[in-house]
């Protein structure tokens, strides 16, 4: 038997984590009239929240998803893969990975405990909801702690 740990323990967002994103997000998003898809996960890429802004492109929902997913896995922004590799990795994934800007991991303590995936406008417009949800996850956090 080994002496290895057969569990870990790991920080995590939870939904009211998510809700606080998605709100700032949704904010933002009509702040500056750019209607988005968002899209929070925890740190495995796992669902917690989805918001589509009325007006969003509906097809922007999977790559959001996709953006937040790869973020938490990678802990780094998308859209900074070499483009043949993100493109090799996306058709790897059948569409799992997502090399677009809009989406941002959320670390907290070190850890990245989730991620933030935003589509349906410009990589700017994407980007700066994708930092407004981001942050305002990170102020909550670390008000809590």
């Amino acid at each position: 038997m080994s002496s290895q740990p057969l569990t870990h323990s790991k920080r995590q967002l939870t939904y009211a984590a998510a809700a606080i994103a998605i709100e700032a997000a949704v904010a933002k998003s009509r702040e500056i009239a750019a209607p988005e898809c968002i899209a929070i996960v925890d740190a495995g890429g796992n669902l917690l929240a989805f918001a589509r802004v009325d007006g969003a492109a509906v097809l922007a929902r999977d790559p959001a998803i996709a953006k937040a997913a790869t973020s938490a896995s990678i802990g780094v922004p998308t859209g900074g893969i070499p483009f043949e590799l993100g493109a090799n990795l996306a058709f790897a994934s059948h569409g799992g990975i997502a090399n677009l800007g809009g989406g941002f991991p959320i670390v907290f303590r070190g850890d990245v405990v989730g991620a933030i995936g935003v589509g349906s406008g410009t990589t700017e417009q994407d980007i700066a909801v994708a930092e407004a949800g981001r942050n305002a996850i990170l102020a909550a956090l670390t008000a809590a702690a």
